[in-house]
């Protein structure tokens, strides 16, 4: 999947996308004077409010999720490869997962996968007074996105 900015993004934002492709294993292309048309019927795009990252929408050939937060702290950090795995409770549909190329460790079968993989990157789903999603690799904070459960929507396809 392709992931990619609103039109002139600033310095944090294209700072976000970066480490969120590189963590979810899209590919980050830079958007420019590009229409959205050209990057096909798959792609993800973050959005700014205020000059600061703080909306992400997954489209394929329709808007399928969307996601309004604040980024928190957001640390470059050298990844692999490795699936991501999802771990607390999910706000969203598990099939939504998909687009992240991610699994769910509230499954059982996933549980067993993430063992027996034992992938580094790791989403925490934290409930407090907000929903914190944190990103981690090795133990390392990539990033951390704020978010409220009514500030996120996924549409799956009803086969």
């Amino acid at each position: 999947m392709i992931l990619t900015t609103s039109r002139k993004p600033g310095r944090k934002t294209r700072r976000l996308a970066k480490v969120l492709a590189r963590f979810f294993n899209w590919y980050y292309v830079q958007r420019g004077k590009s229409p959205i048309s050209e990057f096909g019927s798959s792609f993800a795009i973050i959005q700014e409010i205020k000059g600061n990252p703080a909306i992400l929408k997954i489209y394929d050939k329709k808007e399928v999720f969307s996601m309004i937060f604040n980024a928190g702290e957001i640390n470059k950090v050298k990844m692999g490869r490795e699936t991501p795995v999802f771990f607390g409770k999910l706000p969203f549909d598990v099939s939504c997962l998909r687009y992240f190329n991610s699994l769910s460790a509230s499954e059982k079968f996933s549980k067993k996968v993430a063992a027996s993989i034992s992938s580094p990157k790791c989403v925490f789903v934290r409930r407090k007074e907000r929903l914190i999603f944190e990103l981690r690799y090795d133990d390392k904070l990539v990033a951390r996105l704020i978010t409220n459960e009514r500030r996120i929507q996924c549409k799956t396809k009803a086969k």
